[in-house]
């Protein structure tokens, strides 16, 4: 009773809000807007979200994602089993690398049960996330979600994690159907985006937990989630919505099953999958601005221990050259290690980390003006960026 007494009020008063608004327009019929956009945001931000009415609204577009690497039900039982969501009707899905993007084919559950096999279009290690693309879509049964924007994301605000959730180390659980008992069909869990990291700790602890993501590889990331959703085996690859029901991030990691490893969960911002479709779908390729230039370590630096000890006791301040790549702008532009980066483009020098962003964020053939000191000498430099070669596997900018 009371329940329904407070979804009355609550009705009542939002009832109440747009009439007095109503009015307000009829009385200023000058007024374009009756209200602001911050206004609206605002409003939807402190009115009660129906939790059920939103999972209802967003399931169908989430799946239960198989790779298959061997036409075997011994690897389906052994393999990993992850999470992933449709965001077209021609049956294209996106996922964690880690899920499938080792994998050519892959077994997707859907949303009713149907099994559809899909295949690998492109994946990218850089940002944990994957492209999948169903063999022979049903439309009928396709329901994309819709993708949000990652950047408008703040510390506090609700989201709603949806996967297959399911762990190999449970107890008197028959495994003979592994989807039906592993991959639990669908879940959901909810509570706040707790952090945006724009720092390296994600990747070296993810590195050191044998994930398979390289420093190299952790580096291409300019933020990434920190959430206080629980995230269960099998989330992997699964989306992460806003209280609108918008993709905000992939669910990547979950801290484990103890409670307070749970408070420490970590997502891919959607945009960085975005941007990767984007350009696979439109190009058929996605290029990586580079110029070569080794600015935060040296190469071989290549654990988490390695790269802590040389930040913390051998980083020197500024912005400087480790190492310069091979047949790159910054070899062609005559870059040697141990030059010193006074400006970079009439402006000081960036934090190696910040350095990183600004070029992989940047376009490709973009203008770099750098003034170098080389021992006692102190000139100038143009480089131009390029599509990174798929041969370089050593982080660079």
């Amino acid at each position: 009773m009371k329940l329904n007494t407070i979804a009355l009020m609550a009705v009542s008063v939002i009832f109440g809000l747009a009439l007095s608004l109503g009015q307000v327009a009829a009385q200023d019929e000058s007024s374009e807007e009756s209200i602001s956009s911050q206004e609206a945001q605002k409003i939807l931000r402190e009115t009660p979200m129906n939790v059920p009415e939103l999972i209802e609204k967003v399931k169908r577009g989430v799946v239960i994602v198989q790779p298959l690497p061997v036409a075997s039900i011994a690897a389906v039982e052994a393999g990993i089993i992850g999470s992933g969501f449709i965001i077209d009707k021609q049956g294209h899905i996106i996922t964690n690398h880690h899920v499938a993007g080792q994998a050519s084919v892959a077994d997707v559950i859907l949303w009713d049960g149907t099994h559809m096999r899909a295949s690998l279009v492109a994946t990218a290690p850089y940002y944990e996330v994957a492209l999948l693309k169903l063999d022979n879509p049903d439309a009928e049964k396709l329901f994309p979600v819709t993708l949000g924007d990652s950047d408008l994301v703040k510390p506090g605000d609700l989201a709603l994690a949806m996967g297959s959730p399911g762990s190999g180390e449970g107890f008197n659980i028959d495994r003979s159907d592994p989807y039906e008992y592993f991959g639990l069909r669908a879940t959901a869990t909810m509570r706040v985006v707790s952090g945006r990291d724009t720092d390296l700790s994600w990747p070296v602890y993810w590195n050191y937990r044998g994930r398979g993501m390289s420093l190299k590889y952790g580096l291409y990331l300019p933020y990434i989630f920190r959430t206080q959703v629980p995230i269960n085996g099998g989330n992997s690859g699964g989306p992460l919505f806003n209280r609108q029901g918008e993709v905000i991030a992939l669910n990547t990691w979950g801290g484990g099953a103890h409670p307070v490893s749970q408070q420490t969960n970590f997502g891919v911002p959607i945009n960085c999958a975005k941007n990767f479709v984007v350009e696979v779908l439109e190009h058929g390729r996605h290029d990586i601005p580079w110029l070569g230039i080794h600015c935060i370590f040296p190469v071989n630096v290549n654990n988490p221990e390695a790269y802590v000890e040389f930040v913390e006791t051998q980083r020197p301040d500024g912005l400087w050259v480790f190492e310069v790549a091979a047949e790159s702008p910054a070899e062609q532009a005559g870059l040697q290690k141990g030059d010193q980066i006074l400006m970079v483009n009439e402006m000081p020098p960036p934090r190696p980390e910040d350095f990183r962003l600004e070029v992989l964020e940047g376009d490709i053939g973009q203008e770099y003006v750098m003034g170098i000191r080389r021992g006692k000498q102190e000139f100038m430099v143009h480089l131009y960026t390029v599509p990174k070669p798929t041969y370089v596997t050593d982080f660079s900018v």
